[in-house]
């Protein structure tokens, strides 16, 4: 009886043990990076540009990233592979005013009408109201490669002005942006490449609603770069595979 309770107390213990190594493997595993494609290296640095919360050109996501982010924003969903759309639902805006930027597009969603999932890290926060800053909505996408962000995707409503006013502050005299139909006005910065895009367009009242875009042009790029060096080599491997075939 003794020897029975015995065993049953280990047997307890290892599947205390065995429950918690599996968490611990999900964890490192959601957290991990994807990676890189032989012989391909990326910058261990990039020019420093423009930040929200802290979230820069250099910041590689880490579970305490996203917990920081938690505490200033409210709670997150999270997703670890998707499509990547930097139009924010206005691609001929994009052409019109940032045909650099509209090119990323198009390269990061080819071939069209297709759904092209990236390996990145997108936070979406939709409460954060509810923790007491202004921000309607926010995304936050990462690189699945560097961790580091590859843009901030804000919306802002009744305190847009006092967030203009931050920048201005921040950042210096922004470009304006030539009014057209759906917005009532926008300017932007732009520093080694990257670019803060600030669009006012009317909500569903009727009432200003302020549209804020941090594009970091450089991880984007670099993104690109390893998913074109990874189409490469699957396509030798299949050649090579081919040439052992036959």
């Amino acid at each position: 009886m003794l020897m029975s309770k015995f065993y049953k107390r280990i047997a307890g213990v290892c599947i205390v043990i065995a429950v918690a190594a599996s968490g611990f493997w999900f964890y490192a595993r959601w957290y991990s990076l994807s990676p890189l494609p032989e012989g391909v290296q990326i910058a261990a640095r990039l020019p420093d540009s423009f930040t929200f919360f802290d979230i820069g050109a250099n910041t590689r996501f880490s579970s305490s990233v996203r917990k920081d982010l938690g505490s200033r924003l409210g709670s997150d969903a999270i997703s670890y592979r998707g499509q990547i759309d930097l139009s924010d639902d206005n691609p001929d805006f994009l052409q019109k005013y940032f045909p650099d930027i509209y090119q990323l597009n198009l390269q990061l969603n080819y071939p069209p009408r297709e759904r092209i999932e990236h390996s990145c890290i997108k936070l979406t926060y939709r409460y954060s109201q509810k923790v007491g800053v202004p921000f309607k909505y926010v995304e936050i996408c990462f690189s699945g490669y560097s961790g580091r962000p590859l843009y901030c995707n804000v919306v802002v409503s009744d305190a847009g002005a006092d967030v203009i006013n931050t920048l201005y502050q921040k950042y210096g005299q922004p470009e304006e942006l030539q009014i057209s139909a759906g917005f009532t006005g926008g300017r932007f910065w732009k520093k080694h490449d990257d670019v803060l895009l600030v669009s006012v367009k009317k909500d569903h009242y009727d009432k200003p609603e302020y549209h804020i875009m941090i594009y970091y042009v450089n991880t984007l790029q670099e993104l690109l770069d390893i998913e074109h060096a990874q189409a490469r080599q699957r396509q030798d491997r299949v050649k090579q595979a081919v040439n052992r075939a036959f």
